[in-house]
């Protein structure tokens, strides 16, 4: 296997329904319903947060990489699917789905990004390596991705004869992590 390659396809965020008492009811900003900005800053936030438990340097926001992630966030709730897209970016993705009409921006940002680093409690450091069940958690503190671009994107999705508002979540990383062959120096133990 080529140690430069990139494992992706495999790992798609969790769904999950918000509770609704987080559930903001502020007006909507933007056409994804979401304040983007705020969405943003606290995706970066969280993912610093987890990377300094990590000895990971910060990342820094990427506006190509929130533009990229942006369209593939409106295009998967366009669609109603969860899928990755073919960036050679790294990337993690999440859904929520709620009957509520709009959901706080910082919560969104919050969960996907806790949902993604709990993966921390499977992963065998004593075994570096890719797994499916580690694989955002891997990507969110590779020490080597510098740069971190997030978009996100209100859609809906009929789940057993109930429609749900989805709200869908897509973290871009660049450079891309999760690469064979290089999880030890990338993936450190707390």
């Amino acid at each position: 296997m080529n140690p430069q390659q990139f494992v992706k396809g495999i790992c798609l965020g969790l769904a999950t329904i918000i509770p609704l008492g987080i559930i903001g009811t502020h007006p909507v900003i933007g056409q994804t319903g979401i304040n983007l900005s705020t969405f943003r800053n606290t995706a970066l936030s969280q993912h610093n947060t987890y990377r300094d438990t990590h000895n990971s340097p910060d990342m820094t926001l990427s506006n190509s990489l929130n533009n990229s992630a942006q369209n593939w966030a409106n295009y998967l709730a366009s669609n109603g699917v969860l899928k990755h897209s073919d960036s050679d970016a790294g990337e993690n993705l999440y859904v929520s789905y709620t009957t509520a009409s709009s959901v706080d921006a910082a919560t969104l940002a919050n969960q996907a990004v806790t949902n993604w680093y709990n993966e921390v409690s499977d992963y065998d450091y004593s075994n570096p390596g890719f797994s499916p069940e580690t694989g955002h958690f891997t990507q969110v503190v590779w020490k080597n991705s510098t740069q971190l671009g997030c978009g996100a994107a209100r859609g809906v999705k009929t789940i057993q004869g109930t429609q749900y508002n989805a709200f869908y979540v897509v973290c871009q990383y660049a450079p891309a992590g999760n690469v064979i062959g290089q999880f030890p120096e990338n993936v450190m133990a707390p």
